[in-house]
């Protein structure tokens, strides 16, 4: 029984890794005690074999309601449909694991569940078909380790969940079902599903108030699926999909968004798709994505409120699509981009107010690109770029409040463009072709 209970303690837990949401509890001290209803039973009908007897006492006294949680942890053959004939709500969770039933029409006058319904490692089970009339379901909808489930019909008159957690069947083939779902009010996360496609079956969410996280889905080609999305609260996450290529069923999204974290996603080329986005938020984090070319997508974004990195970007070659960017509200971050040649692109960018980082990126031969930034309020870094010649596109700079590291870029011979009217830092300059000291760069010293 402890087992079977902290598997389920460990599955919510996982969930809330990727879906932060928080309740706020009520703090009224009514000690008030009802009397049960008619047909209501309070407390949890937990079933963890066929000896129990709790399913047999709740047919007795012909309950209809529960005021708790339905749990069945059990792969005994039992026959729900007989226990469990009257039921038609519960105030409070469903929680089924292992149950040996090919469908849930034991459920199939419920209407309204008020917390989760959390269906796990059920062997048998290939949809949600016997929840005709469930209208109601106020927590999470959690669809995990059930090998061969194809699709989640059977739920279709739910309009809004809290969480949509759908992870690690073998089988699934789509999300269709869930055609009545206009809102998400914490998160999606979808993963470790290795054959489905895309996301048909959200196509009228138009809200998503916390995150949308996608991971590890082997063939997932597209975001088909969310073509009505407005508004993601908070962040969109992208890992580990191997067959995206293209962003564009996001193009209604039009409101400001936390954060866009892409990784491994190796056959998306841009970010088109993210055209109508006006401003991020936090970071845009690309890492790991070898067909990248460009920033190609991000036509309205004009500021970005946390950190820019590129990371393993082998066919990145401009920063075209991000003409609009004058702001980074704290670092930019540019690692092994190793078809990036210069800065170009990055034509209006102002301000870094953060940390300006270049590492590792092994066809740089100048920053020519980046002719408007005026202000680093960090360190700045050029580091193991083996072609860097020159730091021409540096001239603007005007200020830099942090250290100026060079190092290691076997070609770099001129530093003229690097003249700062305020720098606070200290500069530490070295195994470069020419290394010269700081007080050299200001008497005109700069280059060999």
């Amino acid at each position: 029984m402890r087992k079977i209970r902290l598997f389920f303690i460990v599955s919510m837990i996982l969930s809330a890794m990727f879906c932060n949401s928080c309740k706020k509890s009520d703090s009224g001290t009514d000690t008030t005690v009802t009397a049960p209803g008619v047909g209501e039973f309070v407390g949890s009908v937990t079933v963890y074999s066929k000896a129990d007897t709790m399913l047999a006492y709740f047919l007795k006294n012909n309950y209809t309601r529960i005021t708790g949680s339905l749990e069945l942890y059990t792969a005994d053959d039992i026959d729900f449909n007989k226990y469990l004939i009257n039921l038609n709500s519960i105030t409070g969770s469903v929680r089924l694991y292992k149950i040996r039933n090919t469908d849930l029409t034991f459920l199939s006058k419920v209407t309204k569940i008020t917390g989760d319904l959390q269906i796990s490692a059920c062997p048998g089970l290939t949809s949600l078909a016997g929840l005709p009339k469930l209208d109601t379901l106020s927590g999470n909808l959690i669809i995990e380790n059930n090998p061969k489930i194809l699709n989640l019909n059977g739920i279709g008159l739910v309009q809004t969940l809290t969480n949509l957690t759908v992870t690690n069947n073998t089988t699934l083939q789509s999300l269709s079902g869930l055609s009545s779902l206009t809102s998400v009010t914490s998160c999606i996360s979808i993963g470790e599903n290795p054959v489905i496609t895309s996301l048909n079956g959200l196509s009228n969410i138009e809200t998503i108030k916390v995150n949308v996280v996608l991971y590890n889905n082997a063939l997932q080609s597209s975001l088909v699926g969310l073509n009505k999305l407005k508004s993601i609260d908070g962040n969109l996450n992208l890992s580990g999909l191997s067959s995206l290529s293209s962003l564009t069923a996001l193009n209604t999204l039009n409101d400001t968004i936390t954060s866009v974290l892409i990784s491994g996603c190796g056959n998306l080329t841009n970010l088109d798709g993210l055209n109508s986005l006006p401003y991020i938020k936090k970071d845009l984090r690309l890492v790991n994505c070898a067909k990248i070319l460009s920033l190609q997508g991000l036509a309205k974004v004009d500021t970005i409120g946390g950190t820019i990195e590129l990371n393993k970007l082998s066919a990145f070659t401009s920063f075209a699509g991000a003409t609009l960017l004058k702001g980074i509200k704290k670092d930019l971050r540019i690692v092994e981009c190793n078809g990036l040649s210069s800065l170009t692109g990055l034509t209006n960018l102002e301000r870094i107010n953060g940390d300006f980082i270049l590492d590792d990126n092994q066809k740089m031969i100048n920053l020519n690109g980046i002719d408007a930034l005026k202000l680093v309020m960090g360190t700045m870094q050029i580091l193991n770029s083996e072609n860097l010649t020159s730091l021409d596109g540096l001239a603007p700079l005007k200020t830099i409040s942090g250290n100026i590291d060079i190092y290691y870029n076997p070609k770099l011979s001129s530093f003229c463009a690097l003249k700062p009217d305020v720098f606070s830092g200290t500069a530490y300059i070295g195994f470069n072709n020419y290394n010269p000291t700081w007080a050299q760069i200001k008497a005109g010293s700069c280059s060999k």
